[in-house]
């Protein structure tokens, strides 16, 4: 039997003293939080991972209503993202050639991936709680385990930074009849052993959608067309740090609360999912010398869900295919990590971590299983005196799972600065991705599984150089990532809708570029482009994702910062599926605009059009019983919000 493995933190900790943390840069991003998330990407980037990082007013940007996936979407270079119907639905997902299972979604270090059918299922995470987007990019499974065969995706949620009762409220509409909104409050309080910091936060999001499919390809005439939602989710969380200690403890709790509307153009006539889910973790850390610093940290990710589909008989009847159908899982573990200095200022990192895991699906015919895993891992980081601009790391990792399965994977990077504005970057090493429980147990005429599929392998290369530069007295900077990944034991589905392990290679080449331009002082520019191709040979094909993207963007901030706007473009080019019947090869505009209304900038109007001229394109394919059909991407959409903080 499979499972997932443990999420483990490359982390450090700040410089002792936890009242004024030092800050952490990442190309221009400065991070103040004094979390064991905020020194991970950090950490990485040093030693040859590329990195990026979407920031606060990014997500702000994205749109009054925007979920997790819409600001993926549009900021992160690189990623390709399609979400299935509209906010708060699942999607397509690829970064540097590889699948939505090739990517490891972590808020604050708690895996979020689906262990059911390995997908990126972030759709009742509410903006209002992420203070930043993390992304990790290339093979990253030495520290991360299972699925992080393409990068890493990690959600920093947001902390108390004030010293006052403070917080912000805001409410927004759309033109389908939307309605979110959001609140936040916070206090930070100075007390014996060092301070306290407490945070809450609530949402709730609410809309009919959109149609995700054209009149003519809906079989029948009752079928509900509009996809709709509603998401609620309420959180907090709460830190206390001790001075004279210099450690520091931290609470999360988050509940979820959705009803999630599908539509099918099949027969259908009304599906929906009602969801609870619930995520909380603690965390403990410390600079016990000046030489050792550690972490200790658990977690559980609760999902339940019950699961009804309505379809049209052909009397006229109601047919109820599935009646609050059970399908979910618990995922909790352990993690521990220590770094310690040893003589000459290298720098030794270690730990373990273990992950327990149940779930059943009452939907797709999954069995009520349950699994384990244990990981141990190393990684060295030398310093060289005499090449000081060169940043080497080395590592491996072992993995036991229950059954009896086992994998052992080594990384090896470096960073050299060549000069102040140009570096050089390079990774090598191998990734494994186990099987999901519906490639393993799933029971269905077109969906069956295997219980002796093998879990994937995989061999990845990247190498890149970033460029900051100064032109005409501006800044610029330029950044190219190659990348290639050569997969064994690929596993997908045969002629008989079987999973099967591929016998041969795929390997999968590529190239991501982006680049950033601040015009003057109040106009910027950025665009970023990415192309793969792969090569395969009784191995399978990695299907579903564009072999290029293209993004660009253009953005005024008036000299005061008072108001701003931005129209952004998307570019994707073909994607190729199972069926033969491919599409893609479109392109989607969007702008945004924001204006404060008061001299104190406390009072925010932020307006987004979204699908600017109403183009029709498809997120992605399905059937509807005559032939393919497909999933249509969000029309034009207008959304307002205000909000107001104090």
């Amino acid at each position: 039997m499979s499972t997932l493995s443990a999420v483990a933190l490359v982390a450090g900790m700040p410089e002792r003293g936890w009242a004024a943390p030092a800050p952490v840069t990442i190309d221009e991003v400065v991070i103040t939080s004094p979390s064991v998330e905020t020194t991970t990407t950090a950490e990485l980037a040093k030693f040859g991972s590329k990195t990026e990082v979407i920031t606060r007013d990014e997500i702000e940007k994205a749109g009054p209503s925007a979920d997790i996936t819409r600001v993926l979407e549009m900021y992160v270079p690189g990623l390709f993202v399609a979400p299935k119907s509209g906010p708060f639905d699942y999607g397509t997902y690829s970064l540097l050639g590889g699948r939505a299972g090739d990517i490891l979604i972590m808020m604050d270090g708690v895996r979020l991936n689906n262990r059911l059918y390995g997908g990126l299922y972030i759709d009742t995470i509410p903006t209002v709680a992420v203070e930043r987007i993390e992304v990790l990019k290339g093979g990253q499974s030495l520290f991360f385990g299972t699925e992080a065969v393409s990068g890493v995706i990690n959600i920093v949620t947001r902390h108390a930074q004030s010293d006052q009762p403070s917080g912000a409220v805001s409410v927004g509409l759309d033109s389908w009849g939307g309605f979110d909104g959001d609140a936040r409050v916070e206090r930070r309080i100075a007390n014996g052993a060092g301070h306290l910091e407490m945070l809450g936060f609530a949402s709730e999001n609410v809309s009919r959608g959109y149609k995700p499919f054209h009149d003519k390809d809906l079989r029948q005439p009752n079928t509900d067309p509009w996809r709709s939602y509603d998401v609620t989710t309420v959180g907090g969380k709460a830190a206390q740090t001790f001075d004279e200690r210099d450690a520091r403890l931290e609470l999360f709790y988050q509940v979820s609360r959705a009803k999630l509307d599908f539509v099918y153009p099949a027969y259908n006539r009304d599906t929906y999912n009602d969801r609870l889910q619930q995520i909380a973790a603690a965390t403990f850390e410390q600079q016990l010398t000046d030489g050792f610093r550690y972490f200790i940290k658990s977690h559980v990710n609760s999902w339940d869900t019950n699961y009804t589909r309505k379809l049209n008989g052909t009397d006229g009847s109601v047919i109820v295919r599935n009646d609050k159908n059970y399908w979910g899982f618990l995922d909790y573990g352990v993690q521990g990590q220590g770094e310690v200095t040893l003589p000459g200022g290298h720098a030794l990192v270690m730990g373990v971590d273990s992950q327990w895991y149940e779930g059943r699906d009452e939907v797709l015919t999954i069995a009520s299983n349950t699994a384990e895993a244990y990981g141990v891992y190393a990684q060295i980081r030398p310093v060289l005196p005499w090449l000081p601009d060169w940043h080497p790391a080395a590592g491996v990792r072992h993995e036991t799972v229950s059954g009896g399965g086992q994998a052992t994977v080594w990384n090896v990077s470096n960073r050299y600065d060549v000069t102040p504005a140009l570096s050089l970057r390079g990774q090598a090493g191998t990734s494994f991705r186990l099987p999901t429980a519906e490639e393993l147990f799933a029971n269905e005429p077109d969906d069956i599984g295997n219980p002796k599929l093998k879990p994937e392998k995989s061999t990845n290369y990247e190498a890149g150089v970033d460029v900051k530069q100064t032109v005409l007295s501006r800044p610029v900077r330029l950044s190219a990532t190659f990348y290639q990944r050569e997969i064994s034991s690929l596993i997908s589905q045969d002629s008989s809708f079987r999973y099967v392990n591929g016998t041969g290679q795929v390997e999968t080449r590529g190239i991501d570029v982006d680049t950033h331009l601040q015009l003057n002082e109040s106009w910027h520019a950025g665009a970023d482009a990415g192309r793969f191709t792969q090569s395969t040979e009784n191995a399978g094909r990695i299907l579903n994702i564009p072999q290029s993207t293209a993004r660009a963007r253009l953005g005024y901030d008036s000299p005061d910062r008072r108001w701003g706007a931005e129209v952004s473009g998307r570019y994707v080019g073909t994607v190729r599926t199972s069926s033969g019947v491919n599409y893609g090869g479109y392109a989607v505009f969007d702008g945004n605009a924001y204006v404060f209304i008061d001299e104190a900038k406390s009072q925010k109007v932020t307006v987004l059009l979204e699908n600017l001229f109403n183009r029709g394109y498809a997120t992605s394919q399905t059937t509807n019983g005559l032939a393919r059909v497909p999933i249509l991407g969000r029309p034009l959409t207008a959304e307002l919000r205000y909000g107001i903080q104090f």
